[in-house]
């Protein structure tokens, strides 16, 4: 039972990946490739927790929780950057010293 739904999941996830990368691809704009990646980003979260709910491995979740962290905090990092983009302000230079 339990390996039926994980392989449902597994197809489903991978399917979603599918579409996300797609719309990485086709765009049109920025902001949907960073909100397509934040979904692929989180798509391989689920896809390694099932993975290791199949494989029976509690360390794999360890690397689940690494992608997500690394998934968001790009996802902060392209928010910021389209902000900034669209204000039309420059970004503040660290070189300054102030």
């Amino acid at each position: 039972m339990v390996g039926t739904v994980v392989q449902l999941g597994v197809v489903t996830l991978v399917a979603g990946i599918g579409m996300a990368m797609v719309r990485i691809v086709r765009g049109p704009e920025v902001a949907d490739r960073v909100l397509a990646a934040d979904v692929l980003s989180l798509e391989v979260v689920g896809l390694v927790i099932l993975l290791a709910v199949d494989q029976q491995r509690s360390l794999s979740l360890d690397a689940a929780l690494l992608v997500a962290i690394v998934g968001f905090a790009s996802t902060l990092a392209f928010a910021q950057f389209i902000g900034v983009t669209r204000s039309g302000s420059e970004p503040p230079d660290d070189r300054t010293g102030s």
